[in-house]
């Protein structure tokens, strides 16, 4: 009796998402009831609409990355907006694989949910904001690979198909892609209307 071979879905494209450079921060808090986990999961929501923001833990620790290329003082506002409204807050500026030790740690033992967080395809670091890839597929439903910043640096390339075939090339899936597969990047839209300033949105959340 022949032995069925099961043979990978073909790949019909390649889109390629980088990851937005920025200054990176995990801020934590701790909520004491439910009013506060609202109250801190509305400020970080406000915060959204001028950074990036990945929540890590949410419960009685709440904690959430946030990458920010625009005002310097972010960061210190939001420190400051935590520390003057909740009984207990830490700051970390990074966002390495210890900070995320650290926050699995304080939820250990307490009500607090830990976010599941994309794991880079080469060196298996966990990175809320990663490069992405997402394998297209003509009769199968699409798939995605998440690349650290560390190693979307380290294979960066000035074409962006170079640099998603690089990364693709180096995942611990072997992952193999023909060279005749197109490689595209999301179109990206900008807003007409000027964002409201930051000292205003986070006011509003205080």
């Amino acid at each position: 009796m022949s032995q069925l071979v099961s043979r990978s879905p073909e790949i019909t494209g390649i889109l390629y998402s980088p990851a937005q450079v920025g200054r990176r921060a995990v801020f934590l808090a701790e909520a004491r009831n439910k009013k506060e986990v609202r109250q801190i999961r509305e400020l970080f929501e406000v915060v959204g609409q001028i950074a990036d923001v990945a929540p890590l833990s949410q419960g009685v620790v709440m904690t959430y990355a946030v990458q920010s290329d625009g005002e310097p003082a972010l960061f210190g506002k939001i420190e400051w907006l935590l520390k003057t409204q909740f009984s207990f807050s830490l700051v970390e500026r990074n966002c390495s694989d210890v900070t995320f030790q650290l926050v699995r740690s304080l939820c250990k033992d307490v009500d607090a949910e830990v976010a599941d967080l994309p794991e880079c395809g080469i060196c298996g670091v966990a990175d809320p904001f990663p490069t992405r890839i997402t394998l297209q597929h003509e009769d199968a439903p699409s798939v995605d690979r998440s690349y650290c910043a560390r190693c979307a640096a380290r294979l960066a390339e000035d074409d962006p198909g170079a640099a998603a075939r690089a990364l693709l090339r180096q995942d611990r899936r072997r992952v193999r892609v023909p060279t005749s597969i197109p490689v595209e990047m999301p179109a990206f839209t900008t807003d007409v209307e000027q964002a409201e300033p930051a000292e205003l949105l986070l006011a509003r959340a205080s």
